[in-house]
């Protein structure tokens, strides 16, 4: 027997709509000698930045995800970082718009 809620054929719409907004960076940074802080805080900046302009509030946006991963392959202290923001959805932006 399978027991279905009243307007279960909506769930996954309210889920997607109560979401928090998100920004994401993923590049891979040329370090230069004690210039590593510069990188990761370009880089969390960009994650905070790219999740405002998706629609964040930018006072409840803060990084939930960070990784940094050295590529010794590549010439110039390369470094890979990921880095991703989420905040809650600004509703005066939505409706407005």
């Amino acid at each position: 027997e399978v027991h279905r809620p009243e307007h279960f054929a909506v769930a996954n719409a309210i889920g997607a709509a109560i979401a928090q907004v998100g920004g994401e960076v993923d590049r891979v940074f040329a370090i230069e000698p004690g210039r590593r802080d510069a990188a990761v805080d370009e880089a969390r900046q960009e994650a905070v930045d790219r999740a405002v302009v998706a629609g964040a509030d930018p006072a409840t946006v803060a990084i939930v995800d960070f990784d940094e991963v050295p590529i010794p392959y590549l010439p110039g202290n390369a470094t890979r970082i990921r880095c991703k923001a989420v905040g809650d959805l600004r509703i005066d932006q939505v409706a407005s718009a």
